[in-house]
């Protein structure tokens, strides 16, 4: 019991669920998660596809930048499988496998599968070596182009490198998430 402002007391009653009412909610709660998982999973696998790719393009952007302002050679190393990285270094071709064996200035450049779990590295298309070369004096990839496919499994990505330096991001068969068809 409580007393109000007036000085009288008032009397509370609390109703509690009834275990039908507690069962319905638990049911509808477990039927809303079991449709939208896969949605979620599904959500996930493209952001992590179109994040793996964004990052690389902004990788390779800012490697142009550094071999034409430091006016040195930067390369960077793809390596494939199901551990695959690809990694970036001022210093010549570096393995992305070991820990700050690929920097620039000083400053560790990779990206690798197991920050990317849903993401596999399908195709790399750089040459024998798989390394593109920007030259340090006007950024440019000649003799080192090439492509690198990116996939979830179900949708692929693919960021191409042209021999002017030139970068650009598009879809394999069919548009994802801003990126156009090849």
């Amino acid at each position: 019991m409580l007393q109000n402002e007036i000085g009288t007391f008032v009397m509370f009653t609390w109703r509690g669920l009834t275990i039908l009412e507690l069962l319905f909610t638990i049911s509808i709660t477990l039927i809303l998660l079991g449709i939208g998982a896969p949605a979620f999973h599904s959500v996930q696998r493209n952001i992590q596809l179109k994040s793996v790719v964004e990052n690389l393009y902004y990788s390779l952007q800012k490697s142009r930048a550094v071999a034409i302002s430091r006016q040195v050679p930067v390369t960077t190393s793809f390596t494939k499988g199901k551990a695959w990285c690809v990694g970036t270094s001022d210093l010549g071709i570096c393995d992305c496998n070991i820990v700050d064996s690929c920097t620039v200035n000083g400053v560790e450049q990779r990206l690798y599968a197991g920050d990317y779990s849903f993401i596999t590295l399908t195709d790399i298309r750089f040459g024998k070596d798989n390394i593109a070369v920007f030259d340090g004096v006007r950024g440019l990839a000649v003799g080192h182009a090439g492509s690198v496919i990116f996939s979830d499994g179900v949708r692929q990505l693919k960021l191409i490198l042209s021999n002017m330096g030139r970068v650009r991001i598009c879809a394999i068969d069919k548009d994802i998430g801003g990126y156009k068809a090849c």
